[in-house]
C-alpha cells in the first residue's frame, strides 16, 4: 500500500477524521482521533514515557496552553517565528515563498533568506500565480503563532508554539520545589499550535497538534561527570561523520572526539 491508500484506510476505519466537517467553512489542519486513533496515541504517549521519563527518571510538567506575550518576546518567536509569504495581487491567493519558487523551479531557496532574496528570484524567474497566472506583491513575513486576547480588555496572549516554552518558565520552581540535581530532564507533552500557511498531507503538516519535548538541565563545566554513562558507553549509534555514517560506541564516540562530551553521548 502506498501512503494515500494508507491515510484513506486510517480515514475509513475511524483512527481519525477532519474536525469540523460536517460544516463548509471547516478550516484545514485540524483534526480528530476517533477511538482507534486515540488507542494508538495513547500506546504511543506510553512508549515514550516509559523509555525516555521513567527510564531516566524525569520530571514531567502539563503547562498551560496560553501564555504571556512576554514569553514569546524573550524566547524570539515574536520576531522570528514567521515564514516568508507572497499574495497574488488579482485573486488575493497567498503562498509561502519559498516553496512556490522550489515547485516552479526547483531552486531551493533558505526560508530565512532576505525578502528581496524571494523578490528578486520571483521577477527573474517570471514566476506567477499558479491559480490565475497574477502577478505577486512583494514577500513579507507571516508569523505563525496564534494571538488571543484575554479578558475584557483583550491583553495580548499567544497559545504556544511549542510544549518547551513552560519547562524554560518552570524551571526555578521546578528545580527549588522538587529539590533538583544537575543533570535534570524535564519532560512535557501536550498541544501546540501553528497557524500553518498551507497545511498538507493530513497528520503531518498541522495547526493543532500533540507534540512531545525533553528539556535536559546541565552544568555546562561538568558534562563529562555523568556516573550513568557507563550504562551505554557500549551502545552503538549511527554518526554522521563528514558525508558518511560511521557505527561506533559512544564510548568510541568520545575517544574519537566525535562527540563532545558524555551527555551528549548519553542522551544521543
Amino acid at each position: 500500500m502506498n501512503y494515500d491508500q494508507i491515510m484513506q484506510l486510517a480515514l475509513e476505519r475511524g483512527f481519525y477524521f477532519p474536525s469540523c466537517e460536517v460544516y463548509v467553512d471547516a478550516q484545514a489542519g485540524f483534526w480528530e482521533y476517533g477511538p482507534s486513533g486515540v488507542s494508538l496515541k495513547n500506546k504511543f504517549v506510553e512508549l515514550w514515557r516509559r523509555e525516555f521519563v521513567r527510564r531516566d527518571r524525569m520530571m514531567e510538567i502539563d503547562g498551560s496552553q496560553i501564555m504571556s506575550q512576554s514569553v514569546f518576546m524573550a524566547s524570539g518567536h515574536l520576531s522570528s517565528f514567521a515564514d516568508p509569504i507572497v499574495r497574488c495581487k488579482k485573486c488575493k491567493s497567498i503562498f509561502r515563498a519559498d516553496r512556490l519558487i522550489t515547485e516552479i523551479t526547483s531552486m531551493v531557496v533558505p526560508e530565512s533568506a532576505d525578502l528581496s532574496e524571494f523578490d528578486k528570484i520571483i521577477l527573474e524567474k517570471n514566476i506567477v500565480c499558479p491559480r490565475c497566472k497574477g502577478r505577486f506583491d512583494n514577500a513579507h513575513k507571516f508569523n505563525m503563532m496564534f494571538k488571543v486576547g484575554i479578558g475584557p480588555e483583550s491583553e495580548s496572549a499567544y497559545l504556544r508554539p511549542e510544549t518547551c516554552q513552560s519547562i524554560f518558565v518552570d524551571f526555578p520552581r521546578l528545580y527549588k520545589t522538587m529539590r533538583g540535581k544537575l543533570p535534570i530532564g524535564i519532560a512535557q507533552i501536550g498541544k501546540s499550535f501553528r497557524n500553518e500557511i498551507s497545511p498538507r498531507q493530513s497528520l503531518l503538516r498541522l495547526r493543532e497538534f500533540y507534540q512531545a519535548e525533553i528539556e535536559v538541565f546541565c552544568n555546562p563545566n561538568k558534562l563529562d561527570n555523568l556516573e550513568k554513562f557507563s550504562e551505554v558507553e557500549n551502545t552503538e549509534l549511527r554518526i554522521m561523520v563528514g558525508e558518511n555514517i560511521k557505527t561506533m560506541t559512544c564510548k568510541q564516540s568520545l575517544d574519537s572526539g566525535v562527540l563532545p562530551n558524555r551527555l551528549v553521548a548519553y542522551y544521543l
